[in-house]
């Protein structure tokens, strides 16, 4: 694999754990319920600055949705920021939080959701398949991050885009080199 995704990987992984722990991000939550690491993360594929958090829900209330918002509002002083209760297509009672804050002079995302035990356990089966293909064959990683690359400089990669599950999808299920093939094979409109 390539050096340079490597260095970018690892410095993604050191910013995001300074969120976490230096900022006191995973004890606030860690009172509210269990939070999980998933996404590219937990993969260990940060192409982005991108933190996704899964917490445990069972706990979970409008009155500590309220604690949180204080928190991510006093400790981060974030450039946007969105909390909200709703119900999934599943009928089940979430709560988001997504926020954007400058760490070193970088935009990051980060998003904690609170879940029920049996979504987070099915999201992180997911994330712990995609870094099991990608450890056996490691051509796939670097493909990932070129990919991935490709499309966000090309404004394509995001929420209403191409996502990181599309990329993963394209070059594990379809094999997929690069991004022009990614486009090619699933156009979005």
């Amino acid at each position: 694999m390539s050096d340079i995704y490597e260095l970018q990987n690892s410095k993604r992984k050191k910013n995001a754990d300074k969120i976490l722990y230096e900022y006191g991000l995973w004890n606030f939550l860690s009172k509210i319920g269990q939070p999980h690491i998933i996404g590219s993360y937990r993969m260990d594929l940060m192409a982005w600055n991108d933190l996704d958090l899964d917490i445990e829900n069972s706990c979970m209330s409008r009155e500590k949705l309220y604690q949180l918002t204080s928190f991510v509002l006093d400790v981060f002083h974030p450039l946007w920021y969105e909390a909200k209760e709703e119900v999934n297509d599943e009928g089940k009672r979430v709560w988001f939080h997504g926020f954007h804050v400058l760490i070193d002079d970088e935009l990051w995302n980060v998003d904690p959701w609170f879940f029920d035990t049996e979504t987070i356990t099915k999201a992180e089966a997911y994330c712990d398949g995609i870094s099991s293909a990608v450890q056996k064959f490691p051509v796939y990683r670097e493909r990932i991050f070129r990919i991935k690359d490709a499309l966000r400089e090309k404004g394509l990669y995001g929420f209403y885009q191409y996502s990181s599950m599309d990329v993963y999808r394209a070059v594990l299920e379809f094999g997929v080199q690069d991004s022009e093939e990614l486009i090619a094979k699933f156009e979005k409109k």
